[in-house]
């Protein structure tokens, strides 16, 4: 009787990725999820180009994954996973609630999306995620029921010729340097033309530049 007590939990014994850059909010996500009973195993990662190579990732059952990382973002992230037909079901981690970040999410094959700051429902999440449900907290669900009120306005952004080609290739991975030797300028007049870039876009980063320019088809 004991043992096939055994067999039975273990059957309900889940694995849990998180793909976090933040080293101080990952240890706090994952000393929360480490408290669960039904919990066997946390694997963890810090940039999803690690995530993508670890044939580890395709064990876990569920993963917490942020969306503003260096280099392939959390919405591309679970683009590829979706598009594997991998079989893990996908948590968005952020600290903004960005309409287009939702949907994206969402369309891509997150099955919820979860403010950092409101992380007092894991053991809910997890349950409602293996129960077949989906999860958002009640401040997303306010952004995706105002948002069926009115329509996405895309930004009206203009660049100049020399902006565009110095963002296409941005976007493709180049860094200054490279950019400078390739159009033959100088790296401080690539930075100018850059901050221009970051000014028009209203980003702050290489994430959320990638991110605005495959929103908004920008190029």
């Amino acid at each position: 009787m004991s043992h096939k007590s055994d067999l039975l939990e273990d059957k309900n014994q889940i694995k849990i990725g998180i793909l976090e850059n933040d080293e101080f909010f990952l240890g706090e996500l994952k000393d929360r999820i480490s408290e669960l009973k039904n919990v066997s195993e946390i694997l963890t990662w810090q940039t999803g180009e690690i995530l993508l190579r670890d044939p580890r990732h395709k064990s876990i059952d569920i993963l917490f994954l942020d969306i503003m990382l260096p280099g392939i973002n959390g919405i591309e992230v679970v683009k590829i996973l979706s598009e594997k037909n991998e079989n893990i079901k996908v948590i968005m981690l952020t600290n903004m609630n960005s309409d287009e970040m939702i949907f994206n999410s969402i369309k891509n094959g997150a099955l919820g999306y979860l403010l950092k700051s409101e992380l007092g429902q894991i053991q809910s999440i997890i349950d409602v995620l293996l129960e077949g449900g989906a999860y958002i907290t009640p401040t997303i669900a306010l952004r995706v029921f105002s948002s069926f009120r009115k329509p996405l306005d895309k930004p009206k952004v203009y660049l100049t010729d020399r902006e565009k080609q110095i963002l296409e290739l941005l976007v493709k991975g180049k860094t200054i340097p490279l950019v400078s030797k390739f159009l033959n300028l100088s790296e401080h007049t690539v930075q100018g033309y850059v901050k221009s870039i970051y000014r028009k876009l209203q980003v702050h980063n290489r994430s959320e530049l990638a991110m605005k320019v495959q929103e908004y088809s920008i190029l």
